[in-house]
């Protein structure tokens, strides 16, 4: 559609809005953006038609970013307008409508004249008041969904283009140059275009994640029937016990939770063999609990424990002298304990341990052992002489 001159505006469908509709990921980190608002500045890269154009930095070391779709043919898809990812999931639209079996390629038309006209009709619509018709957002979404979604915003999207005069070896700017300093990624990567984004047809990206979804193991339950424990990891502060227990009371009653926020994990155990291999089935690969992917994986048998008297013993002892007495000290009284018929050495001239009632005797009050030089004592005998 070409730009020409109109007395109104409205009337033509050319789109002016306030804010963009945009995903976190491309808004940025920095909570105070400066945008640059351009009305009716560009032609939509889909339906062809004038919009506003919204231009901004999302970071120090980002480039800048502007709108490339306008804000109906957005909420027709339910995409950013920027990288054209799902709002909701941040996946493409050719991941999306695959897993939830969704087809929407007949639906908006692509030719020039009936897809201006379907853009039109949304835009009268949404302007009178009358919501359009829609099943994102109102389908469950499906296990593919769950495992590829993106729980966290990816700011590397956001980082400058590839120097072009670096990749020819004629760079002279060196650290002060604003693009990256890189050789480009080749491969099917390289081959995309909005369109095919946007309309969900040979995605690169999109056949990239479906394959990684078919690849993914599925968890296992273990041979061992006694295992009723399941391995939680990836855990920080902000998951607590009961959100665990919010997570995986749904498919079993609970017998125990227990964390070990030290190695940010933690182990539920179910009551019953039936409720933990319910829940691994359930939350494979698809646990995310505040944001945050979790690790989950069947519990390990626990060996054993020896209940040796002497053993312990040995071991208390050794953890009551520890910060007393030298390391060799401490190894030759768990040896003493370990074979009493052997014959008792002391470290050095230290005198044999006191019996109960006497005195006790600590290394430092050896003065050989702090560095004094003791003279060994000669016996003299006095002989008269006749």
């Amino acid at each position: 559609m070409a730009h020409r001159l109109l007395r109104n505006v409205e009337a033509d469908g050319w789109e002016g809005s306030d804010f963009p509709i945009i995903c976190e990921s491309c808004l940025g980190d920095n909570p105070y953006v400066r945008m640059t608002k351009a009305d009716y500045d560009k032609e939509c890269k889909t339906c062809t038609r004038p919009f506003t154009v919204f231009r901004w930095r999302p970071g120090r070391d980002a480039r800048f970013k502007k709108t490339e779709i306008c804000q109906t043919c957005s909420k027709l898809k339910n995409v950013c307008q920027v990288c054209i990812l799902d709002l909701e999931y941040g996946l493409p639209v050719q991941v999306r409508e695959t897993a939830m079996a969704i087809n929407s390629t007949d639906v908006i038309p692509k030719s020039d004249v009936n897809r201006e006209f379907f853009a039109e009709e949304h835009d009268r619509k949404a302007r009178a008041g009358i919501d359009y018709e829609s099943s994102y957002g109102k389908a469950r979404p499906s296990d593919t969904i769950l495992k590829l979604q993106r729980t966290a915003p990816y700011y590397k999207r956001n980082r400058a283009h590839v120097c072009s005069f670096y990749i020819r070896g004629e760079c002279t700017r060196g650290a002060e140059c604003p693009y990256r300093h890189e050789m480009p990624i080749t491969g099917e990567l390289a081959q995309q275009n909005i369109k095919d984004r946007y309309y969900g047809v040979n995605d690169p990206v999109a056949m990239k994640l479906l394959n990684k979804a078919g690849e993914m193991p599925s968890l296992e339950p273990p041979e061992d029937e006694s295992i009723r424990t399941l391995y939680v990891g990836g855990l920080d502060e902000r998951i607590t016990e009961q959100d665990l227990r919010d997570n995986f009371y749904a498919h079993g009653e609970i017998e125990s939770v227990r964390m070990v926020l030290q190695r940010a994990c933690a182990f539920v155990t179910y009551t019953t063999r039936e409720g933990a291999e319910k829940a691994a089935e359930e939350l494979s690969n698809k646990l995310v609990i505040k944001g945050l992917r979790l690790k989950l994986m069947w519990g390990r048998p626990q060996a054993p424990k020896q209940d040796s008297e002497g053993t312990d013993e040995a071991r208390q002892q050794a953890v009551a002298h520890s910060g007393l007495l030298p390391r060799a000290v401490i190894s030759q009284q768990q040896n003493q304990i370990q074979d009493q018929s052997a014959p008792v050495q002391h470290y050095y001239n230290m005198p044999p341990p006191p019996s109960s009632h006497e005195r006790t005797f600590y290394p430092s009050m050896d003065p050989q052992r702090m560095g004094a030089v003791v003279v060994s004592r000669i016996l003299f005998t006095y002989h008269p002489i006749n």
